[in-house]
């Protein structure tokens, strides 16, 4: 019994909601002389101004709605729309409901952080474009639409970022700051400019991006990775042509190259390290620092191995154990001379490295 009496109650609220929107409709068109409402957009926190989809003759936006409450003369509570205004005004053939974004790609705009951010994709003229709404549950911010595009991939999206269609091309479009990233001029999504960081490019890795692919010299890239953004310039790079990766410094005026484009993988350096790993068919081999011996920098030991593990040994000079058909040696990193039998089953079991391991060429 007690099933069926909530069950009474909830289809009664329901039905007084709907009566109540009924009015306010009415209400609503009276006050800014609408055509029609098309839906509420209703917030949890209903003392916040609800967002009204509205219909002016054939075009469409959005307008705050405040709802009061009062009571009739027999003492029972009505509610009715107090006052109306603007957001976006009618200019769009269709808006579609807000889809809320993850925090953790709105939160990457500092001035979003902690904000319920969603948008919404207005059509006009056959072409969308995105409206922002953005704010606590008190107060609602809203962007219009600046740009419009044949179509928007929002599966693909990091951070504020999204792959846009115009004229057939894609590009990518900061949907917040409502400028484009990269423009709308490469064939499919699989060829717009890539990054590993997971919540896509910013300001400063589209700045190398673009002057690495102006540079006279430099063969395209269509991938960049700025190994943690921390601001030294430094980030890997790979060829559009051949898929090929390479490490480089971006110097503002310059860009310095580390690490040719020749590699299937590679490491960024360790910190203050002389050598890293590079990677080609499957197998490791290592390339010197750039900043530690300049010109003559260069792959040290070829991608003939299976694996490594770099060890200090008691006089603090750094030592590097590798594996080749399943057996580990010693290898000088340095000159790639092999300075042990490959006999040993795992790296702990080799045999002390003895050998003299130098650090600068002009010793060898």
């Amino acid at each position: 019994m007690n099933n069926i009496i909530n069950t009474l109650l909830l289809i009664l609220i329901s039905l007084t909601a709907v009566a109540q929107e009924d009015d306010w409709n009415d209400q609503l068109l009276e006050k800014i002389k609408g055509t029609k409402v098309i839906r509420w957009e209703k917030f949890e926190n209903q003392s916040t101004p609800w967002p009204a989809i509205v219909k002016f003759k054939k075009k469409v936006g959005i307008y705050s709605v405040s709802i009061s409450e009062d009571q009739d003369e027999d003492g029972n509570p009505i509610s009715y729309v107090d006052y109306a205004y603007a957001n976006v005004e009618p200019q769009y053939d269709q808006i579609n409901p807000f889809k809320k974004i993850d925090e953790e790609d709105s939160d990457v705009v500092d001035y979003l952080q902690g904000q319920n951010v969603e948008v919404a994709e207005a059509r006009l003229k056959k072409k969308t474009g995105i409206i922002v709404r953005y704010g606590d549950d008190y107060d609602k911010y809203y962007l219009d639409a600046q740009d419009f595009f044949e179509s928007i991939n929002w599966e693909n999206k990091k951070g504020t970022y999204v792959p846009v269609k115009n004229n057939d091309m894609w590009g990518i479009y900061d949907w917040f700051k409502q400028v484009f990233l990269f423009e709308c001029k490469y064939a499919t999504i699989d060829d717009l400019p890539k990054t590993t960081d997971p919540y896509g490019f910013n300001n400063y890795s589209v700045e190398i991006f673009r002057a690495f692919n102006k540079a006279k010299d430099n063969e395209k890239i269509d991938f960049i990775d700025m190994d943690g953004n921390n601001g030294d310039g430094l980030f890997k790079a790979r060829s559009e042509a051949t898929q090929k990766w390479g490490l480089y410094q971006y110097l503002g005026d310059e860009i310095v190259e580390a690490i040719p484009m020749k590699y299937d993988s590679l490491y960024h350096f360790p910190w203050n390290g002389n050598y890293t790993a590079v990677f080609n068919d499957g197998k490791v081999g290592f390339y010197l620092s750039y900043w530690s011996y300049g010109s003559d920098a260069k792959q040290s030991v070829p991608c003939i191995y299976e694996d490594y593990k770099r060890y200090i040994t008691d006089d603090q000079i750094p030592k590097l154990a590798v594996q080749k058909d399943g057996k580990w040696g010693w290898v000088d990193w340095l000159t790639g001379e092999e300075k042990s039998e490959f006999i040993s089953d795992t790296p702990d079991d080799l045999p002390y490295p003895h050998y003299k391991q130098e650090m600068w060429l002009e010793n060898n």
